[in-house]
């Protein structure tokens, strides 16, 4: 057999075993769903998001990370956080446990249930496992670590070559990429740094949101004992709802104003909660007065009214953090059910 023949063959080799790990840990990946299923049922958890998404987390991740500092460095690029097929298990997991649909935008799932993608567990231990080949008493995979950087100067395919690939576009990927090159330990601390803002870039300029602290917290409404339909109804209202907005985007010629009112403003999440005037949402809010009174009162003090107004004029407009952190921040089963009841008319 020729040489390039040979090496080709060693190639289809490789490529084999990385695909069958892979499969072996989607096979991996469906037990574990099981397991926690099974684990949930037993100890009647099924009315508990929070309690299955941490059972998730703690058996389902571990099993998606089962030898991926060999097979993992081609899903470490940039913009390739959801191309691995185990990622997609794990997110049809979370958007079950969720209740939303399918179809639903994965980095929302990702931030509602408070986890990061599959992306950030294998960059760091594969990060782990270089710095730790560095210093191994192991002297053959020292000079196997060592041949593949030098070879990733010239075949940007090899292991080495997907990891220096994958430092693009990290704040300091560069100096991550030189200490490789020049195989020193790669600073591990300061890679979750950057790899975290890499991630969050999609709510920076949203909320602001940390590049050194955990993703996000759990919602308060997934430790609450809730019927499936109005926690399924919170999910879908925080991230998959069927508004004007959300809809507008993928239909044509759709009008994203609200048709349940006639004020022609765009129908988003702060409409349906705060100015919407039709008959129906002010009739929810002065049923679910004490949820709203603190919002409503200064337009209600400045009219000079004894009761509740049920809406706000549009001139007094209200931002997101009061829409996410003041108002379907509060632990109250009533705003569960007022929300229940509000995507059950928008449905309609």
């Amino acid at each position: 057999m020729s040489a390039p023949s040979s090496h080709l063959s060693k190639k289809a080799l490789q490529s084999n075993a990385g695909q069958n790990k892979s499969s072996q840990n989607g096979k991996a990946r469906v037990g574990c769903s099981l397991f926690v299923g099974k684990l949930a049922f037993a100890h009647g958890l099924g009315s508990r998001p929070h309690a299955l998404i941490w059972l998730s987390k703690v058996y389902a991740i571990p099993a998606g990370m089962y030898a991926c500092q060999i097979w993992g460095t081609k899903y470490l690029k940039e913009d390739a956080e959801f191309d691995s097929h185990l990622q997609k298990l794990h997110l049809c997991s979370l958007k079950r446990l969720l209740g939303v649909k399918q179809t639903t935008a994965n980095w929302p799932v990702l931030r509602e249930c408070g986890q990061e993608p599959l992306q950030f567990y294998w960059f760091r231990a594969i990060v782990k496992f270089f710095n730790g080949s560095l210093k191994t008493n192991n002297n053959t995979l020292r000079q196997v670590m060592k041949a593949d950087v030098k070879l990733s100067t010239k075949e940007s395919s090899c292991w080495s070559g997907q990891v220096l690939d994958a430092f693009k576009g990290l704040r300091s990927g560069y100096r991550f990429a030189e200490s490789m090159l020049a195989l020193r330990e790669v600073p591990l601390q300061d890679l979750i740094s950057d790899l975290r803002f890499r991630h969050q870039r999609v709510w920076r300029d949203v909320d602001n949101v940390g590049a050194k602290g955990p993703f996000v917290p759990l919602p308060s409404y997934l430790y609450e004992d809730l019927p499936k339909h109005v926690s399924r109804s919170m999910s879908r209202f925080r991230r998959a709802h069927n508004l004007k907005v959300e809809t507008g985007c993928w239909q044509d010629h759709t009008s994203m104003s609200c048709d349940k009112c006639g004020c022609n403003d765009l129908q988003d999440e702060r409409h349906v909660l705060f100015y919407c005037n039709c008959e129906r949402m002010c009739e929810l809010r002065t049923k679910f007065a004490d949820l709203f009174e603190g919002l409503f009162l200064p337009l209600q003090t400045f009219s000079r009214s004894s009761s509740m107004i049920p809406f706000l004029p549009t001139f007094q407009r209200v931002n997101n953090r009061d829409v996410t952190d003041r108002f379907l921040g509060q632990k109250n089963f009533r705003l569960c059910k007022s929300v229940a009841e509000m995507v059950q008319f928008f449905d309609s």
